[in-house]
């Protein structure tokens, strides 16, 4: 078992292989823009990983700055930038110590790629002040986070099956009382027996928790969608949660 740092510092190495990068930086690009409009100029990613979120937002023309605890995440998602020419601002936080620098400074905060899972419930509530405190006045955060009720509710323990290269990659659970236990598998096709397997903990919050958590923290009109196409969200049903509310 990883901690949450040295998980994702090991996944680097494969993590836009397993992904499909530049694939996935197109449709971002488009289901990010339903979020975008006229008075949003700067944004923050909190959780940026490899930056494929920072680039599409990058590319829909705003003045972004990025933050992810894992150092080696910060590494590719700068390479990222260069190779796609944008110009982004990052920084080595997780987001329950990003500096009182960046605090009212963004018209808009994302959390994407279920950042928030990898929270520990100690500091969920402070992570989400600072999404707060990061906000301009009447400015906007959108978080994205797996749908947990299906999750455990179905107990479907694959996440996501993904092959490039013949290399393969199984995202995995393992249920616990009150957390998870996700675990990435990586082998090649060729080389069975050479297999990689990393695992850390993960914390699988609810849409009331967060949306308490949110009302707590002093946000308000919060919208709940099944994903960034906009779709209602539906316990049952959805893969995704996503709450986009308004400081």
């Amino acid at each position: 078992m990883k901690s949450n740092y040295s998980f994702y510092n090991s996944a680097s190495a494969y993590y836009d292989k397993m992904i499909d990068f530049d694939s996935a930086l197109q449709k971002r690009k488009i289901l990010l823009s339903n979020f975008i409009d006229d008075i949003i100029k700067s944004v923050a990613d909190v959780g940026c990983g490899t930056g494929v979120d920072s680039i599409s937002l990058c590319q829909l023309g705003l003045d972004v700055t990025s933050f992810d605890p894992s150092s080696e995440m910060i590494k590719t998602a700068r390479t990222n930038s260069d190779k796609h020419k944008c110009k982004i601002d990052f920084h080595t936080f997780g987001a329950d110590d990003i500096s009182k620098t960046f605090y009212n400074k963004f018209d808009l905060v994302v959390s994407l790629g279920n950042t928030i899972a990898n929270i520990n419930p100690k500091q969920i509530e402070k992570s989400f002040a600072k999404f707060y405190k990061m906000l301009k006045n009447d400015r906007k955060v959108l978080i994205q986070i797996l749908n947990y009720e299906k999750i455990l509710k179905d107990k479907e323990r694959i996440v996501n099956i993904t092959k490039k290269d013949n290399d393969y990659f199984i995202r995995f659970y393992d249920f616990g009382k009150k957390d998870l236990t996700f675990n990435i598998l990586k082998f090649n096709a060729d080389q069975t027996t050479q297999k990689e397997i990393i695992s850390t903990k993960i914390f699988p919050y609810k849409s009331n928790e967060i949306k308490q958590i949110l009302k707590k923290t002093g946000f308000k009109k919060i919208e709940m969608f099944g994903g960034l196409d906009k779709k209602l969200f539906d316990t049952k049903t959805s893969n995704d949660l996503l709450l986009f509310a308004m400081k």
